[in-house]
């Protein structure tokens, strides 16, 4: 017989005894604080390689760049703008150690550019580009 108040037989009950441990509930306290942060951690590398600009590579500067003369007739360069342009030719003006003007060079060349993309150009002259020449300048003519 059973009395009043007391547990019934077979059944234990009450909190774990103080020193002992509860590992069913520790285990699941580590797991939530697992998950926490591997989520947290997910976020925080998506925050940071998508959402933030990722390389300076990515931005395309406009006009001539990395402009270089590669031979006695080649010479070639980067060129990016901010609208299309289906009839695009270039003029070249070669300078010497001291800046002086020592050439210059219209290509026959017709380009289409599209906008907000650079594109690469390499120009070959009829005629071989003044030996003094150690760099240009590149003027781009649209005539749309």
């Amino acid at each position: 017989m059973v009395q009043p108040g007391s547990p019934p037989t077979g059944v234990t009950g009450g909190a774990a005894a103080p020193g002992s441990r509860s590992s069913g509930r520790d285990s699941v306290r580590r797991s939530r604080w697992v998950g926490i942060f591997l989520v947290l951690g997910a976020g925080a590398w998506f925050f940071v390689t998508k959402v933030l600009p990722s390389t300076p590579s990515s931005i395309v500067v406009m006009g001539v760049t990395h402009a270089k003369i590669d031979s006695s007739t080649q010479v070639e360069l980067d060129y990016a703008r901010s609208t299309e342009c289906k009839d695009l030719t270039f003029e070249f003006v070669f300078y010497d150690k001291a800046n002086h003007d020592v050439g210059d060079y219209v290509s026959d060349d017709h380009k289409y550019v599209s906008a907000g993309d650079s594109h690469h150009y390499v120009f070959y002259t009829f005629e071989a580009i003044p030996s003094s020449a150690v760099r240009f300048d590149s003027i781009a003519n649209c005539h749309d």
